[in-house]
């Protein structure tokens, strides 16, 4: 069995054009937002009804596609600039999505705990300044 299609292409591209790369970084959480219309759909349909609070599951994933999303498209940008080869900033993509993943992963409760904390002094915060 096969993939249908051929991820050495893939990688002559990457090498010939860091800009495609830079592009992924940039818009790769939008694309990834396209998946959430038929999640719409089917809320506006009645078929789905999302759980009110995001799970640590949710929440991690959140993180992970954030700050990977603001430092992927930082770090591509520079190097791209820089004039580093295509190959070496994917594996530079690669290995900083690693590294967050592994550091969400491990810190995700505490993570979760500090955002919460946040939360309610907001909220707290925005209570008592409306008196």
């Amino acid at each position: 069995m096969e993939l249908p299609f051929n991820i050495i292409d893939i990688l002559h591209a990457v090498e010939a054009k860091p800009g495609y790369l830079v592009a992924f970084a940039a818009f790769h959480p939008f694309a990834l937002m396209l998946l959430l219309i038929p999640l719409w759909i089917f809320k506006k349909a009645g078929v789905y009804s999302p759980a009110q609070e995001l799970g640590i599951f949710g929440f991690s994933v959140v993180v992970i596609m954030m700050v990977g999303w603001l430092f992927g498209f930082a770090s591509q940008i520079l190097l791209m600039f820089m004039d580093v080869a295509g190959l070496k900033m994917l594996m530079v993509y690669f290995a900083m999505y690693l590294c967050i993943t592994a550091f969400v992963i491990v810190n995700a409760n505490g993570l979760k705990k500090m955002y919460e904390k946040d939360q309610l002094k907001k909220k707290i915060g925005g209570i008592s300044s409306n008196r």
